[in-house]
């Protein structure tokens, strides 16, 4: 899936650059959804954040597994660089993972 993650493979090397739009997704779901516990304690309106922010994690977290088993597989050959961070829009957390 393109929102959560770009894979480029080229000759010499495979390029993921992790993207930060689901994580602050989630921070703002967790936002809203603390803001509606605390400050309007509205429970329709949880009855649908809830469900919503959890499937979002399910989906995350299955559209990264093999993301993830592949860079943990090119570490332990030590075949892998890192550049970025997790939360720049400019400068995104990228693995290089050399062939």
């Amino acid at each position: 899936m393109t929102f959560f993650f770009e894979r480029k493979e080229s000759a010499e090397n495979i390029t993921i650059v992790l993207k930060p739009h689901s994580l602050y997704a989630m921070l703002v779901m967790l936002a809203v959804w603390l803001m509606n516990d605390l400050v309007l304690q509205s429970a329709p309106i949880t009855q649908i954040i809830m469900p919503v922010f959890i499937v979002f994690m399910v989906v995350r977290f299955f559209s990264l597994i093999r993301i993830q088993k592949e860079v943990i597989v090119a570490m332990k050959q030590g075949r892998v660089s890192t550049s970025g961070s997790k939360f720049s829009f400019s400068n995104p957390f990228t693995y290089i993972i050399n062939k």
